[in-house]
């Protein structure tokens, strides 16, 4: 099981159980700020079942529940703001046999020391008779958006892929409430990464439309189709950035992995940049700490906006995307922010890496794992995983021969140690 500030994760059933998510939960409402707690859930086979036990933890501890049953997690952060608190069930991108929870207070997700009290937090069973209530709740989420928008008048065309996940129903209400003309890829299995698949059907099927979008099982990251390829994810982080600079802010965090496109995308424009350890929460604390209005992970096409949500959002960044295809702006961003390859990978050993790393580097960052810098458009980062039990690779180079080299060159690095 997997304890870390993107959640709890773990193998269903073997090690992580619904004993261990009403401890979790215990543990949660022990800190919680508010009495009352947004609950919604990814299609995960396991996630009704784990959600009903997560209700009546919460309702035994004296809190009310607002269950928004089968919703993203933007949407449950989103409306976790106006109440206090919330949880989503879901593993996010890991596979179909993990779940897991996400706890939020105040809008964003629970930081390092948040988590540790709530492993250390028995909580507190409600006095008698006194008990919270579970109400089915409706979001205002697609309206949020749209007053965000606006509407779109040269009725731009979206294909939409949500992989049978938590956004299926939802995506295509955004995007057509903004003015998109829409399409939908059904799917029969859940899909639970988009950054690590290949999309054939919707690259095949988007043809006819100005862009394809997929989603992760609960809606936070998003991988872009245009001109025929899946675009990178970091592509919609980039478009992100560029809408945000476009309404005129130039304060931007991004991740460790992200690429170096962007940050001089942002710098090419009068901004500032910063980067932070991967991770939304370690992103989203580095945003407040230095007054940044927008950010995100290039790795996991998470776009963060801070003005609307305090999480990595999807759904959002889809009908940001949209508004920017007119006019070719989308275009245009995207042929500055894109043109590198960037290669990541799951790789086995970690120890005594850093030598050998700074032998091929002209500088070295241990800020979050092992970034060599090689020169300025090329980079290696070596970093221990928050969800998986693996470490990450991940290069970045001008040409996809130079990257692969460089690959192979840290994979044979730690092969040798």
């Amino acid at each position: 099981m997997k304890i870390t500030i993107s959640g709890i994760r773990g193998v269903v059933g073997h090690d992580y159980t619904l004993h261990d998510a009403m401890l979790f939960c215990r543990g949660f409402a022990g800190i919680m700020y508010s009495k009352t707690c947004v609950v919604g859930r990814d299609t995960r086979p396991t996630s009704k079942m784990i959600s009903d036990v997560i209700s009546a933890v919460l309702t035994s501890c004296d809190v009310d529940v607002l269950d928004l049953g089968v919703m993203p997690t933007p949407v449950v952060f989103r409306e976790s703001q106006k109440y206090g608190s919330g949880i989503v069930i879901t593993a996010s991108h890991n596979p179909i046999e993990w779940n897991g929870l996400k706890f939020i207070l105040n809008g964003r997700m629970v930081n390092t020391a948040e988590i540790d009290r709530i492993k250390g937090n028995t909580g507190h069973a409600s006095d008698e008779n006194s008990y919270g209530s579970t109400i089915h709740y409706t979001s205002s989420y697609v309206d949020d958006v749209f007053n965000i928008i606006g509407y779109i008048d040269e009725t731009p065309s979206i294909l939409i892929d949500a992989g049978g996940g938590a956004a299926t129903d939802i995506a295509p209400d955004i995007l057509k409430k903004i003015g998109c003309r829409t399409g939908i890829i059904y799917n029969k299995c859940t899909r639970t990464d988009p950054t690590a698949d290949n999309l054939e059907r919707l690259v095949a099927e988007s043809t006819g439309y100005d862009a394809g979008v997929a989603f992760d099982t609960d809606g936070d990251r998003l991988v872009l189709v245009m001109n025929g390829m899946v675009q990178l994810p970091d592509a919609t982080l980039g478009l992100g950035v560029a809408s945000a600079i476009r309404q005129g802010h130039r304060k931007f965090v991004i991740s460790m992995d992200t690429s170096t496109l962007i940050e001089r995308y942002i710098r090419n424009r009068g901004g500032i940049v910063w980067r932070a350890p991967v991770g939304e929460a370690n992103v989203i604390d580095k945003m407040i700490q230095n007054d940044a209005s927008a950010g995100g992970e290039g790795s996991s096409g998470g776009f963060i906006f801070n003005e609307f949500n305090h999480c990595r959002d999807g759904l959002f960044t889809s009908a940001l995307i949209a508004s920017m295809i007119p006019k070719g702006i989308a275009q245009d961003v995207l042929r500055e922010v894109t043109g590198s390859t960037i290669i990541r990978e799951k790789v086995a050993g970690y120890k005594d890496i850093q030598d050998k790393i700074m032998r091929i580097s002209t500088e070295v960052d241990t800020t979050d794992g092992i970034r060599g810098i090689i020169d300025e458009d090329t980079w290696v980062l070596i970093r221990r995983s928050n969800t998986e039990d693996v470490t990450r690779l991940s290069v970045e180079a001008p040409t996809p021969d130079r990257c692969r080299n460089i690959i192979n060159q840290v994979r044979t690095m730690i092969h040798d140690i």
